[in-house]
């Protein structure tokens, strides 16, 4: 009891210095839930291909986490645990048995998995909780996790923040509790109020994705067609100068935000300019720092207003201010298409296509790539890399657009002063301009060999020699153990 009450004194204390309103929040203790039969722990074997060296898998690895039991026989967990695995099982608490799993939905948008246990017998031992339809800023919550030895530790938590994300609405919630495993799940009172993303030991917090999202997306997953979560593809700025205001003619307004690139593809493209000032979406005023005043959960990023409040396939209405003249415009929501992307993120599931003629290992730039040089990649990395992948509109012109790389020169004969060549640009292949991979494709078929490549800021084209291609691929495929010189993905011939 000393201790709950400490952590209740510690929690009141937090909420008064945010000017949070404590005295509505839910009991977490009341009423019981039936936890060991409700959370489950989730490993997944993965082996993933090297983004550095595609042709190659890297060593197999286990990655764990919790995961629980929801309506329609599901299991809900991260994706971060069950993408790209080849075996998924499912231990429910304090017991060694294990249940193999499969996907049912793995959303890597919104960071969310949900998994249907083979063996329908077995998982009828499971006991679904029910979504909390709203959880909000103050509310007091359990969090509930496994330790080592299988036994199921809670304790109570603040709901700090209700923040609205493109992955969703994101709940930070304070806790005494360390969180060693994703997927952790926080309740309400015996209803389900978020899943776990991220923990942070310095901050003693974690953010979740909060249950008004979840309820949205596996209700989506229990139709016959998944939708995941709304896109508008459109990225903006605060408009805060008033210079820029004036030369807008948005100054007469109190609110308002730029417009500053669409993805190709996207809602947002087919009716959104750049330097539009968008000062209203489906009746919400949004201020200048992209923010509306939300019936439900106050104060908060429009973003919730498209993947909040709609779905892919459906329309927002927008107010906008274009060229001095005010104006209604109705953007459609898609869902995000990875692929589709200038840099797409999650790529791994899949080998990466690549060409690696003359030891020029040609490949598309993806942020599973980036990423694969470690925790500093955003400083080990090709600054110019960087910048595409933190303003891909400096980039993409056109739908289908990707930046290809010379990623790395496998040293041979052939291409003898090209080694130290690394995490460059690729702007033409065999004198004709390239957008994408597919292109080079395309080329290669065309000539039968690769003459000639041209790198961003680099007067002279890297130059091979056609005759000695041949000999030059047998000994490099045998050098390197590479089992195919191109590789292109099915789907994509």
């Amino acid at each position: 009891m000393k201790t709950a009450r400490r952590i209740r004194v510690k929690l009141s204390i937090a909420a008064m210095l945010s000017g949070l309103a404590f005295a509505s929040a839910p009991a977490a203790d009341a009423p019981s839930l039936d936890t060991d039969a409700t959370i489950v722990e989730t490993a997944a074997t993965c082996q993933e291909f090297d983004p550095r060296l595609p042709w190659r898998k890297k060593p197999p690895r286990i990655r764990q986490g919790l995961g629980v039991a929801i309506t329609g026989g599901l299991i809900l967990t991260v994706d971060d645990i069950a993408r790209n695995s080849t075996l998924i099982e499912i231990r429910r608490a304090k017991s060694g048995v294990k249940l193999e799993a499969a996907e049912h939905v793995l959303d890597e948008h919104a960071g969310i998995a949900l998994l249907k246990i083979r063996d329908q017998a077995a998982a009828a031992q499971f006991k679904p909780v029910a979504m909390a339809e709203k959880v909000q800023r103050g509310d007091v919550v359990k969090i509930v996790k496994l330790d080592a030895s299988g036994q199921l530790q809670s304790d109570e938590g603040q709901v700090v923040e209700v923040n609205s994300t493109p992955r969703g609405l994101m709940l930070k919630v304070l806790t005494d509790l360390s969180i060693e495993k994703i997927g952790a799940p926080i309740f309400a009172g015996d209803k389900l109020a978020g899943v776990i993303l991220q923990y942070d030991k310095n901050t003693q917090s974690c953010t979740a994705l909060s249950a008004t999202t979840l309820n949205k997306l596996v209700t989506s997953a229990l139709s016959p067609a998944y939708k995941g979560i709304a896109w508008a593809g459109l990225v903006w700025e605060p408009l805060l100068d008033p210079a820029k205001r004036k030369q807008l003619c948005a100054d007469r307004n109190k609110g308002g935000i730029l417009a500053v690139w669409t993805a190709p593809g996207s809602g947002a493209a087919e009716v959104i300019k750049t330097e539009d000032v968008i000062v209203e979406i489906d009746g919400f005023a949004v201020d200048e720092m992209g923010f509306y005043s939300d019936p439900d959960f106050g104060r908060l990023l429009f973003s919730h207003i498209v993947n909040g409040r709609h779905s892919p396939g459906e329309k927002v209405e927008l107010g906008i201010i274009r060229g001095g003249q005010a104006m209604k415009v109705k953007m459609s929501l898609k869902r995000q298409a990875d692929r589709s992307q200038v840099i797409p993120e999650n790529s791994a599931d899949d080998r990466a296509e690549y060409i690696a003629d003359g030891g020029l290992l040609l490949r598309e730039l993806t942020g599973d790539y980036l990423r694969a040089a470690g925790g500093e990649w955003i400083i080990q990395t090709n600054p110019r890399l960087v910048n595409y992948y933190f303003n891909p509109w400096q980039f993409s012109e056109k739908e289908g657009d990707h930046i290809v790389i010379l990623s790395m020169v496998l040293p041979d004969l052939i291409n003898i002063g090209y080694h130290e060549y690394r995490d460059e640009v690729v702007t033409a292949v065999n004198g004709e301009k390239i957008r994408s991979l597919a292109d080079v494709f395309r080329i290669l078929e065309r000539d039968g060999v690769l003459k000639r490549v041209a790198l961003m800021g680099q007067e002279v084209d890297l130059v091979l020699d056609e005759e000695e291609m041949p000999g030059a691929n047998r000994r490099i495929a045998q050098n390197y153990r590479i089992p195919a010189m191109r590789y292109r993905l099915p789907s994509a011939e």
